[in-house]
């Protein structure tokens, strides 16, 4: 099955991201293009939201949590990543690869992992599935990343990057490349030995 693992796509991260209360409506719609790109992307992919435990049961996902604007349906399934979110901030605490990797229906064709954040917590479960043999990759237009990519000369949200994820990256090589010396090959060391994201 191809599998579309979201990652905590939760108020707590998403207000540090646009958390200013005049731009409440922003926030909104920057989370509604954020939906529509996933969705129009992973049209055939079923989507997996990885939440944090409720502190009282790591079996349970914090709902209370979910990203204002943020939908889910049906066939969406929605799970717990088996710690809670006040233990993760002030322990250090991470949650395991394997008990996110369980959550995904098997067998697993290929697995996409996208949500927060790109350096830390998908870079690591995606580099657990890949150690596991899964076929796997990152789309960092589905991360933090897209909250200030998604924007318009004058800041205002705005869906301008391309539905193809192949067409993306060439979007963003390019803009590293003119960004100036060193960006495009800072970003590509950085990657190095990442199988899991893209090579720009």
């Amino acid at each position: 099955m191809k599998t579309l693992l979201i990652l905590y796509p939760i108020e707590p991260i998403t207000k540090v991201l646009i958390g200013w209360p005049e731009m409440k409506e922003e926030k909104i719609e920057t989370i509604r293009l954020y939906q529509k790109l996933m969705q129009e992307r992973y049209k055939e992919f079923q989507r997996v939201y990885v939440f944090f435990s409720e502190p009282s049961n790591r079996r349970k996902p914090d709902l209370t949590q979910v990203s204002e604007g943020f939908s889910m349906n049906g066939q969406d399934i929605i799970g717990a990543c088996g710690v809670a979110f006040e233990n993760h901030c002030k322990n250090r605490v991470y949650p395991k690869g394997k008990d996110i990797l369980k959550l995904c229906p098997e067998p697993i064709d290929e697995l996409v992992v996208a949500g927060f954040h790109f350096w830390d917590c998908v870079n690591r479960v995606a580099r657990y599935a890949w150690r596991k043999g899964v076929n796997v990759s990152v789309d960092e237009d589905l991360t933090e990343f897209f909250f200030f990519d998604a924007r318009d000369r004058q800041g205002r949200p705005c869906l301008n990057i391309p539905i193809s994820k192949e067409a993306s990256v060439e979007r963003r090589r390019e803009q590293l490349r003119r960004a100036g010396p060193g960006y495009l090959e800072g970003a590509r060391k950085a990657r190095r030995n990442k199988p899991w994201m893209n090579s720009l």
